[in-house]
């Protein structure tokens, strides 16, 4: 009988050790995806009026987003920017702007919404001035949120 408990507690020491060993090998590239380096990330959430989505994609595609082009060029800001359309016509928000900052520094500050800020930037103040004003006929709410993307 206390050959059984010998035997039985060796197969436990065993497969623990098995166990252990094979979590070390594997720990090193758990540890580095969870260290993965982030990115400073702001998203614009719009939603426009009933009607107006097609007027402000328009507008957007003709003047802001050459903007925002010209700006992640410079590389002073934004490194990246991707944004979405929605599908579907009863989803609370139409579009989704996602811009990838170089840091989290130039967020101290509050500021007016990333694409309206190189849309000022681009035009000179009175030209943006007047185009924000038509656009913003067009948005029912625009939301800003600040995001930590992670690169994996």
């Amino acid at each position: 009988m206390t050959n059984r408990k010998f035997v039985s507690s060796t197969n436990h020491f065993v497969v623990v050790s098995l166990l252990v060993s094979c979590s070390l090998v594997f720990l090193p590239k758990t540890l580095a995806a969870q260290t993965t380096p982030s990115s400073a990330t702001v998203m614009v959430e719009i939603q426009c009026k009933p009607g107006t989505a097609e007027a402000w994609r328009e507008a957007f595609v003709k003047e802001i987003l050459p903007s925002i082009r010209e700006a992640i060029r410079k590389g002073d800001a934004f490194t990246n920017f991707t944004y979405f359309e929605a599908p579907l016509p009863a989803q609370d928000l139409d579009f989704v702007l996602l811009f990838e900052l170089k840091s989290f520094s130039s967020l101290d500050t509050r500021r007016i919404p990333p694409h309206y800020e190189v849309l000022f930037q681009r035009l000179g103040p009175e030209r943006g001035e007047a185009l924000l004003k038509e656009m913003g006929g067009w948005e029912e709410k625009v939301t800003v949120r600040i995001l930590r993307a992670n690169k994996v």
